[in-house]
């Protein structure tokens, strides 16, 4: 690829971006808790965003546990599946991604990812390799110890930035999510691409289910389009798309038990594995992060404002911090 088709091609990227995001929510001037995710043992409770700290709270009052200054942006923020440490990307920060050994206190830079930083994270099933996303549309993989053992392109003869990555929950198979979804093995080999819907889209989040027949992605939606939540089964074939909600589908997560999916978007939203919807919680403004607890009965949700809600299963407000 020549330099000047690699840079039309980023700028074609940026403009399907800015104006989706200008549909949905003013996020450039804004300090938003973009992410949050509930710890395996279900003690703690991890949020972060543009706020430059990420904060540990207990789960039962929602108290601050401990606090660690970040120089802006984290994106996501993922607990390893058994250990006590976490995976955590930023963008627009000296900072970089890395991984939070919370029994040390220990900070592993996370090397060689794009200098615009990354908004995908995921650990494999097994919690042996740390999946990390770019913002240049790199796939690198680490292990446990942050050290990088491999990397590829996401897609050849593009730099489109990846929004979000998952691992299969029983294969080590990557999905990707930017403008398709693409299937790609561990060795960077691309298995499968789909575009998701006609119109020029940009897709946000995606949640395997915990057995590996089906996953669930949302998208941005723009001025004409509504913001979809699609289900998929394992080889990629649509089985439902739905398009209720005012704003983009920020991020998805299955509880444990995998008989209910939460959203955050313009509301909380609640589904069932058939895509059906289950419950439904009003926010005052846009919600980011979404997280379930180990039991299944508790969620917590971040969002633009920063506001952090603890809901129960039905989606009814438990706790409120401004």
């Amino acid at each position: 690829m020549t330099k000047r088709i690699k840079i039309l091609a980023t700028l074609n990227f940026l403009i399907i971006v800015l104006s989706n995001q200008i549909f949905g929510q003013n996020t450039l001037t804004k300090e938003i808790l973009w992410t949050t995710d509930w710890s395996p043992n279900g003690k703690y409770i991890a949020i972060g965003g543009n706020v430059d700290t990420l904060k540990i709270y207990k789960e039962g009052n929602l108290e601050i546990y401990n606090s660690f200054p970040v120089k802006n942006t984290i994106t996501r923020i993922k607990w390893h599946p058994s250990m006590n440490i976490v995976a955590v990307t930023t963008q627009m920060s000296d900072e970089k991604s890395f991984i939070l050994n919370l029994e040390t206190n220990e900070k592993i830079r996370l090397n060689e990812i794009s200098t615009e930083g990354a908004r995908g994270v995921d650990w494999n099933y097994t919690g042996e390799y740390l999946a990390i996303a770019d913002n240049d549309g790199l796939v690198l993989i680490y292990n446990t110890k942050g050290e990088l053992i491999r990397k590829f392109v996401n897609q050849i003869n593009s730099t489109k930035g990846i929004t979000a990555i998952a691992w299969h929950p029983k294969k080590n198979i990557l999905t990707t999510v930017t403008d398709k979804i693409r299937f790609l093995d561990i060795n960077g080999n691309l298995i499968k691409s789909i575009k998701h819907r006609p119109e020029d889209v940009m897709l946000l989040s995606i949640a395997w289910h915990k057995s590996g027949d089906f996953f669930v992605t949302g998208d941005y939606g723009d001025e004409k389009d509504k913001s979809l939540l699609q289900y998929w089964n394992e080889q990629g074939e649509l089985i439902k798309s739905i398009d209720i909600s005012k704003g983009e589908y920020r991020n998805l997560t299955w509880n444990l038990k995998g008989d209910r999916l939460a959203s955050a978007s313009d509301a909380l939203r609640i589904w069932d594995t058939k895509g059906n919807l289950i419950s439904e919680g009003d926010s005052k403004d846009y919600l980011w992060g979404v997280s379930w607890n180990e039991k299944g009965n508790r969620i917590i949700t971040s969002s633009m404002e920063q506001r952090i809600i603890l809901w129960n299963k039905k989606a009814k407000r438990m706790i409120t911090i401004e």
